[in-house]
Parts: structure tokens; sequence; C-alpha cells
């Protein structure tokens, strides 16, 4: 009943979603960074004429498929070069697991489905980097037929090293299973795309009627594949179990086969193949091996690849339910978006691989998950932050966790005093090129607020949605450390943003507006983490943080009810796609008229949507569109943006690559693939999933342990514990002292209480309308002796950033501390050395004050607890 409801709920959507237009590469086999094969069909090529190919766009992923209809031979998957007539080919559909490709062969319809699992609840399936294959369909005479289904992939998904590259291959049975797999004999793990240490597998469920499996050279196969006779007997020319990749006399390559002989049927049963490209380690993380989550369950190949095999038709039902889920809350917005959530899903999560450690006898330890993602179509690096913040939508919607995992490494890397990283800022990756994960401790500190506030937001967007504490718990000094670097830095004009770095964005400006506002919403998010770890004190100073920063953003970017892109350059404008962060964790840092001015920039959008900035009129970025149309306070800019987005992405003749995040919004081309960064087959697609990460409901933060702030968690002796009799003078001597430290712990609290009254007084951030004008002003705080001067100056000129209005300090600070309070132009001038001492003097004055009240208040509670004072609730 739950399949048949299910099949007729997606049939309605798949009428919804199949048009004669598609993309100009379709996805595949997308399951990892190194197995993620595309089909292009760019102006108008079909699954019959192009090889497939690896997700760059460059390396050919020999594969070959082919149907018989009454012993002629149709050909549905390969190049025109090969045996074999055309098949007829009527479309395709995407949904978010498969890509479905309609075709007829002669008096027979069927549909070839590509189905990459997702499995963002089990973590063993997710990490299997194997896909599902399969054929379905029926005569359209009323007529039976003779049917063959035969499909072979190539030694080219093992290496891309040189034609003389030896493998070895062999064949096993299981249970449930019959496959082959191909290697190198010599496996490297120095590559770029296609995997040098890659084992690739072919599989077919064993008890497939008249199946044949072997291994042969494809022109040897093939040839006997077209000849005429209604039934084949297939043989191999290959002898023994290694060769090279391709034969120096004939130019043949190596092929997997498997061979399905149907008989004579009118509807052609359900058929599978399943394949994959299996590695291990998949990451090296500090120079120790890191292991797909797999292995902890399955503890041969064998034993995973049957079981991948078995759970065919349950994986098949669970891939129909989580597409029916998607299509249903996407199609909400528009169709549009629905086709863009289903062809970015499995690019986004095809970038991680979960993993864990092997033990000394032999296990796996899946207490210590972490998960790593290669920088697909940008770079080599490994967990860029800026990526991950771009995929973070997607992880968000699917299952937080996985967020949480990729933060893991970065965390744990910066936080271990032996890792030698010592900066003050957090680090952009955790170094190059993939699959190597060294960390990155290098002076990185032009982007030091870029991936700080990257750390942050992420870090509370995992906390919000998983309800997991876990990471705030265990790596809270290092989060704080972060935002005070922030408070330092959020609105300095030296600052470079991400996209400043991606040359064929053509930026001219490094940071502005836009990157303050992501420095901003990084402090509101660890005001918002201290109040999780009952850091009260600690969120207090973060909030005056926030509103004496934004007091300064709102005048040095607002003109005349419009943003700038650059700090005092009215003329420039651009995308605030960060307010996407404010507005997803509900931060509500900015108010109404400054998402209005944003949303001003795209009053006037093309065929193809909206530049990134004024510093381009032609290039952009899909996700940072979609993060913009999520953070719109308008639906029609919201959808202007997903319309743009799809146009550049549905050009079929325009458009090119592997779903590129950079592309010409005059044009709607991409990258070339011989340039790079080109964007292909970037995880950064995740940010597709913007608008519904915005429902995802928030859970109660758990698991938070903090020793800092005062009394939270102490229990008091009990009254009855203490028997012994005293006498009356020790009672009254000891009640009198007792009363005397609590009028000095009163006082304080009674002063404390009042300064953050005060504080709070000020938090309301002037709207657009009160704050635009000109480049020059000031904004006067009342709390003067919190820093150098009570007003604010706003510099004029283009170019240059207006003074710092240093945060508030934590309310009872010493003068020693509030001494190191120093513009951001007097910080510039100090070494990294000098800004670390400043940064952790300001931390140790702080636990100075926490140490003081907290001996003060377990003085008054030994007391009331010895000498039966009444208690007193502060």
């Amino acid at each position: 009943m739950r399949s048949s409801f299910l099949a007729s709920f997606f049939f309605v959507l798949l009428l919804c979603l199949s048009t004669g237009a598609i993309p100009p590469a379709l996805p595949l086999a997308v399951r990892s960074p190194t197995f993620n094969i595309w089909l292009q069909t760019q102006n108008g090529y079909i699954p019959s004429q192009r090889w497939t190919r690896f997700s760059d766009n460059y390396e050919v992923m020999g594969w070959a498929m082919y149907i018989r209809v009454d012993g002629t031979t149709f050909r549905c998957l390969g190049t025109r070069a090969i045996e074999g007539i055309a098949t007829t080919f009527d479309g395709a559909t995407i949904t978010p697991t498969r890509t479905i490709l309609r075709m007829q062969a002669g008096a027979v319809a069927f549909n070839v489905t590509f189905l990459s699992p997702i499995e963002p609840n089990d973590l063993a399936r997710q990490s299997l980097p194997m896909s599902y294959v399969y054929v379905d369909g029926a005569a359209t005479d009323g007529k039976e037929h003779t049917i063959q289904l035969y499909m072979d992939l190539s030694g080219e998904w093992t290496t891309f090293a040189g034609p003389e590259t030896t493998l070895k291959w062999q064949s096993e049975n299981t249970t449930h299973a019959a496959y082959m797999q191909a290697q190198r004999a010599a496996p490297s793990s120095a590559f770029n795309n296609v995997a040098e240490d890659g084992i690739a597998i072919h599989a077919m469920a064993f008890n497939t009627t008249g199946r044949q499996s072997l291994i042969a050279s494809d022109r040897h196969l093939r040839s006997q594949i077209v000849s005429n006779e209604t039934t084949l007997s297939l043989t191999s020319d290959l002898t023994g179990f290694q060769g090279p990749l391709t034969d120096p006399d004939t130019d043949a390559f190596p092929v997997l086969a498997h061979y399905a002989d149907l008989g004579t049927v009118h509807t052609i049963p359900t058929t599978m193949w399943a394949v994959g490209i299996v590695r291990d380690p998949v990451v090296t993380f500090q120079g120790a091996p890191r292991h797909a989550y797999w292995w902890s369950r399955w503890a041969t190949l064998s034993d995973a690849v049957d079981a991948f095999v078995e759970d065919f038709p349950a994986a098949q039902e669970r891939a129909l339910a989580l597409d029916a889920k998607i299509l249903a809350d996407a199609s909400k917005v528009s169709s549009e978006y629905a086709d863009l959530v289903s062809l970015g899903l499995r690019q986004a999560l095809a970038g991680i691989e979960v993993t864990v450690p092997q033990l000394s006898d032999g296990s796996y330890n899946t207490s210590d998950v972490m998960a790593f993602m290669k920088d697909s179509g940008i770079s080599q690096r490994v967990n860029p932050t800026d990526t991950m913040y771009a995929l973070m939508p997607a992880l968000m919607y699917m299952n937080s966790t996985l967020l949480g995992f990729l933060l893991e490494p970065l965390l744990r890397f910066q936080a271990n005093p032996t890792s030698g990283y010592t900066n003050s800022y957090a680090a952009p990756d955790l170094g190059t090129p993939y699959p190597s994960a060294p960390g990155n401790a290098l002076n990185n500190e032009g982007t030091g607020v870029e991936h700080s506030a990257n750390m942050l937001i992420m870090v509370l967007a995992h906390a919000r949605t998983s309800g997991d504490g876990a990471l705030i718990s265990r790596y809270y000094t290092t989060l704080k450390a972060w935002a005070n670097y922030l408070a330092h830095n959020a609105v300095s004009t030296s600052q470079m943003s991400a996209d400043s770095r991606i040359a064929v964005l053509q930026q001219k400006h490094a940071g502005g507006p836009n990157l303050g506002i992501k420095a901003i919403a990084g402090i509101a998010a660890m005001a918002r983490i201290s109040d999780a770890a009952g850091d009260a004190a600690g969120a207090d100073t973060f909030r005056a943080t926030v509103a004496n920063l934004t007091q300064t953003w709102t005048g040095m970017s607002s003109f005349q009810q419009r943003l700038a892109w650059q700090y005092n350059e009215p003329e420039s404008s651009g995308m605030m796609y960060n307010l996407f962060a404010d507005k997803l964790l509900q931060l509500d840092v900015f108010p109404d008229s400054v998402y209005q001015a944003a949303d001003s920039y795209f009053a006037t959008v093309g065929p193809y949507g909206a530049p990134l900035s004024s510093d381009s009129n032609s290039m952009t970025r899909s996700d940072w569109t979609m993060l913009s149309a999520a953070a719109s306070s308008s639906s029609t800019i919201r959808d202007l943006l997903i319309t743009g987005v799809h146009a550049g992405v549905w050009s079929n003749n325009n458009a090119n690559g592997t779903f590129s995040a950079l592309y010409n919004v005059q044009t709607g081309r991409n990258i070339n693939e011989a340039v790079l960064p080109n964007g292909y087959a970037t995880p950064a697609q995740g940010a597709m999933f913007a608008l519904l990460a915005l429902n995802v409901p928030t859970q109660t933060i758990s698991g938070i342990s903090f020793a800092g702030e005062s009394g939270a968690g102490s229990t008091p002796s009990s009254p009855n514990s203490h028997k012994k009799r005293t006498s009356i003078t020790t009672i009254v001597g000891a009640a009198l002292g007792a009363v005397w430290l609590l009028a000095i712990l009163g006082i304080g609290l009674f002063f404390l209480r009042r300064r953050r009254r005060r504080n709070r007084t000020h938090t309301q951030i002037p709207s657009i309308a009160s704050a635009s004008g000109s480049a020059s002003g000031s904004v006067t705080d009342s709390s003067a002796s919190m820093r150098e001067s009570s007003t604010i100056t706003l510099a004029s000129g283009p170019g240059r950033g207006g003074a710092y209005a240093d945060p508030s300090p934590l309310p009872g600070h010493s003068q020693r501390h509030t001494s190191l309070i120093r513009p951001p132009s007097k910080i510039a001038q100090l070494s990294p050395e000098e800004r670390r001492r400043l940064y952790s003097l300001e931390e140790g004055a702080e636990e100075d004050l926490r140490r003081d009240m907290e001996n003060l208040r377990r003085q008054v509670v030994e007391l009331r607890a010895t000498y039966q004072t009444p208690p007193v609730y502060y």
C-alpha cells in the first residue's frame, strides 16, 4: 500500500518535472569526490552519442550499454564510434536521487534509471560509494519480443595515468551478487580527479535471468553483442588477471561486463546493475589514515557489495520516499526551484567522505566520526569553510549531524596545542591537496574574518538543528577566541572575502559590507552559543558588540535606501547574500530596512540572473544567488532570482559543465573545463536548499558542560548535613560575616546589572532610512567609559573604512582590561604575536573576574550551609 501510494504521488510530481529541456550535463553515478560520473548533453547530444565523463568534464569514463530487441542491437549509452544503432532518446527526468533516461528501441519503450542512494540517517550506507542502474519498460505494439540487456565499464574508471598503466582484475560471487573489480596494479594516493587508488566495481544480482558475467576487451565483447544471433554465449579474449589500460596493438580497453537474456517478454522486468569506485583509506588526516564509515559494518568489500545488491528493493523504496518528500517541499516554492534542488543534492552530498579510524585490533572506532570534503571545481583544498558555508543548507535539511562531522576535524586541529596552530582566527581549510588533510597553520589573516564567521555560524546552525551541543562544549574557548577576533576586525577594509580570490569573478574589492554582515552575524551567533553554554556574561558582551558594530556598519554601508558593495563607496553595489545567516539562525541583527535595501540591488535582473556585484557586470555565483533568494524580503525578488539561476542551468545550448556555481549572467555560459576554478560539480550547490533550510525546526541544545560562569548547576550543602552544636558567639560572628559578604556581593551585582541595562538600551539598530545619506557622520554611544571615545567617527572618501567601534567589555572589568581596547588602525600595526597576547590578556581579564565572583559565591554558599542561614536567591 505504501509503495503504491508513493509511486502514484511521485508519478504526478514527475509529470510536473518532465520537460523537454535538460541541463548540459546529467548526473549518473554521483556518490563521492572520486565516484562522480556525468553525461554531457550540451547542444542536444543524446546518451548514445557521447562517452560519460568524470565530473570535471574532461576524463572519459568508458561506460557502454546495449539493448537487443529481436536480434537487433541498439546502443543506449556510449558513443557513435562504437557498434549498434542509436536508441531514440525521448528525454530525461531528474529527481534528487535519480536520473531517468526515457528511450525507445524498435517496438520497446523503456527507462534507464541511474539511482545514487542518499542515506543521510545511515552512515554506513551513505559512505559506501556505489550506485544502481536499472531498466524497466514494455512493448508498445502489444506483442512479445526477445530482449537482452548488456552493460560494461572500462578500465578508465581506475586511472588517468596513461595507456601503459598496468591494471589487475578479478571476479567474485557472493550469496546475492556476481561482481567484478579492477584497479591499478600499483595504486597511488596522489591524483587530481580520477582516483589512482580506486577499485572499480561492477555487480549484478546473482540470480538475474540469463546472466553472463565476464572480463574481456571492449572490442571483443561489443562485436559479439551486435551480432545477429538470437541468443549469445559470450567469450573473453583476455588471459591472466592483469594487463595494460590500453592494448598497444588493438587500442582496446579491458571491460567488466554483465549480460542478461530476459527471453521472450512483453514487459521488461526491473533489471539492475550496481557500480562503484571504492578507496581505502579515503583521507589522511594529519598523517593518520581515515577509512570510510561502511567498513565498521561490513568486514570485507565482498560483504559490502553483497549487502548493496541485496538491498536494492528497499533502497529503491527509500529513494522514492525521499524524492517525494523533497519535491513536495520544494514544489511549494515553484517547479523551477524543485528542478534546482533535484540537480543539486547528489552533487552536494557526493563531496563528503564520512570516516572513522581503525583501531589496533582491526576494528573501527565509530565514536570518532569525522567527515572530509573535497573542494571540487574550485581547488584541491579539504574542508574549506567558504564551500562548507554554501553546502550548509543541504546538510541542515537532510541531517545536520553531517555538518557537525565536517566541523569536527577543523575544530580539533585548531584547538590541539600540539598541532602548531597559533593563529587567533579560524583556518580557511585543512590543507591541500585532497585526499591529504594535513591541517593549515599558515598565516591567512587576510581572510580571517571570512573563515572565523563561517565557523561560528555553522557551529550554531549545527547545534540548533541537531540539538547536539558537544562541539560547543569541547571547543567553547576556541569559538570565543574567534568571536573576539571578529569583534576587532569585523568592519576592517583590509579583510578579503573568498570571492575576491576567485579571479573569474572579477572582484576589484577585497571585502566590504557583505563580509561585515557575515562577521556581525558570526558574533551574534557566538552570543547564542554563549547562552547555550550558560556563559551569560559572555553572551551579554557579544550582544553589546553586535549592537555597536551594526551602528558602525550601517553608517559605512547605507546610502539613500540602498547598500554599498564597498565601504563608503555609494556607487558600488552587489549581492548581500550573507544576510542569509541572520535570517537562517533568527539572529534578528539587521532590521527589515536592511533587507529591503539589499533587495533593491535586484530591481533589474537579466534572463540568467544578477551579477555578483558592480565590480563585474557579467559574472555571478549560483550558490550565493540562492542564499540571496532565501534572504530576500520579497517573494517577487526571490522568484526572479530562482528563475535566473534555473534559466542559466537549463540553457542547454549556452551552458556547459557539471552544474557549475560560476557562470556569465549575460550569456548563461559557464567557465571552460580547461580553466580553473570553474565551479564544476562543487558541493557548494547545496545552497540550492537555502529556502528549505529556513523551515528546518530547531532543537533544544543539550550536552554542554561549561565551568566558567557563576553558579549554574551548583548545589548548596543540605542544612541537615551539619549537626554539631556551636556556641552562640560563633554563630553570631559567622552570621555577621555572612551578612557582610552578602552586602558586598549585592552591591557588586547591583552595579553589574545597572551597567548591563545601560548596555542593552543601545541594542536597537538604526534603520537604513535614519542612517542613509552622507558617508561622513557620527554615532553617539553613551557608554563612553567602555571605549576610547564615545563618538564613532565615520571616515569620508572612497576606499576608507570608518573608525572602529570597539565592543563593550564585560561589565566590571578592571582598568587593565579597558586600556587594552584599540581601534583597528592600532591593532593593524601589531604583529600577529602581539595580537595574540592582546586577545589572551582580554580573555585573561574575563577569567580573573569570573574566578573572583565564583570564589565569593562559594564562600557565601559554604557559610550558609555550615551555619544554617536562610538561603538567599540572587
